[in-house]
Parts: structure tokens; C-alpha cells; sequence
């Protein structure tokens, strides 16, 4: 199962109720829940932080999307961002911090 939809299952949340908790749409909730898209590094922000994510939660997040997405790799800032922090072995927790991080500051 898609690690989005398993956490907003754990969390009680419809797709619905996770969209507008992380300003999205139904539409690409269902995207990335069916591994149709990667999400954005900023969508994946909003939906960590829709979720209550820590930045060890999201940065484990990022690396579970990146391991199951296939094909989808090439076409993603987070892709980038998940070869970054391998690259510099951050944990789990760092690397949530460096994508919270960079959208805070605009660098998506």
C-alpha cells in the first residue's frame, strides 16, 4: 500500500479531509496515493505536516515514495532530494528537516 494512503488510513482521514488539511485537491491526493505522480516537495511538506509528521516521519516518507515510484524517479525534485540525503547519509530525521527547510526558504 501507498505510505501516504497508509499513514491518512492511521490517521482516521479520507482523501478528502487529507486535501484540505494540506491545501490540495482530492484529485492529486488520489495521484500520489495511486502512484500516478510524486508529490512536490512542498506537497510533500503540506502532507507531512497535514499528517503531524516529525522530520524523521517525513524524511522516512520521502524515502518510501522514492522506493516504490518506479519509473516516476526522473521527473522529481524529490528524487533529487532523496539522492542528496543519501549521498550525505543523513537519517531519516535530518533529511525531513532539509525538505522543510528548503520549501520554507522557496528552493523547490
Amino acid at each position: 500500500m501507498n505510505p501516504i494512503k497508509s499513514l491518512r488510513l492511521a490517521a482516521d482521514l479520507n482523501a478528502t479531509e487529507l486535501a484540505k488539511r494540506a491545501g490540495s485537491s482530492q484529485g492529486t491526493i488520489w495521484k500520489v496515493e495511486t502512484g500516478y505522480r510524486l508529490p512536490s516537495l512542498s506537497l510533500l511538506v503540506s502532507l507531512a505536516d497535514a499528517l503531524n509528521l516529525t522530520n524523521a516521519q517525513a524524511g522516512k516518507l520521502a524515502r518510501a515514495l522514492i522506493a516504490e515510484s518506479g519509473a516516476l524517479k526522473a521527473e522529481s525534485g524529490l528524487t533529487v532530494l532523496v539522492g542528496i540525503a543519501d549521498e550525505m547519509k543523513l537519517t531519516d530525521s535530518r533529511a525531513g528537516k532539509l525538505v522543510r527547510a528548503l520549501i520554507k526558504n522557496g528552493d523547490e
